[in-house]
């Protein structure tokens, strides 16, 4: 009888520790990996922008802009969207 409920007892726990786990908030990884990139002249993405971008802010033209790299998209956050050539 001691045997059993020391069994179901590591069961409770693992079984506990299992739903505790799985109802945890996703990682890191999972979330938007959002990046600043310059745009090649062609509209394509370009290299990526290391520490402040070189773009001027003089013509309509973009220079670079922010992608979500998990989709290779460009996020359209204009706060993030900068025009001219670069430096």
């Amino acid at each position: 009888m001691k045997s059993l409920r020391i069994t179901l007892g590591v069961a409770a726990i693992a079984i506990g520790s299992f739903a505790a786990f799985s109802f945890a908030p996703a990682s890191s990884s999972a979330k938007l990996a959002l990046q600043e990139f310059y745009v090649n002249p062609d509209g394509s993405r370009g290299p990526q922008v290391s520490g402040e971008n070189t773009c001027q802010d003089e013509t309509q033209i973009l220079c670079s802009q922010e992608y979500d790299t998990s989709t290779g998209l460009p996020t359209g956050n204009a706060s993030k969207m900068h025009k001219g050539p670069r430096n």
